[in-house]
């Protein structure tokens, strides 16, 4: 059961990050946001015109981009939520990590 484990682990770090408030929602935020990112988030349930807008960001920008394997408003508690941010750079790499890209 290692793909259990990995989702739990990713899910735990998305969860210090959204207490920590290291995180911006939705791709219009993110787009708009002045601080340095250091990783996309995207859900699988996400609509495809967000998921190629959310793919084109993080080329333009050289981000690493995680899509998650369950819908990220579960693991997060966070209704509607498709794409997010991390703005902390141990965490991102964390949740790289566990999830893998």
């Amino acid at each position: 059961m290692p793909h259990l484990k990995t989702m739990a682990d990713a899910s735990v770090y998305l969860g210090f990050a959204v207490k920590a408030m290291k995180v911006v929602y939705g791709i219009d935020n993110i787009e708009k946001c002045r601080k340095r990112i250091y990783a996309l988030v995207l859900c699988p349930t996400a609509a495809v015109n967000l998921s190629e807008k959310v793919k084109r960001f993080a080329e333009k920008r050289r981000l690493p981009l995680i899509v998650t394997k369950e819908p990220l408003e579960d693991m997060i508690y966070k209704r509607n939520c498709k794409a997010l941010a991390l703005l902390d750079e141990n965490l991102a790499k964390a949740v790289t990590e566990a999830i893998g890209r």
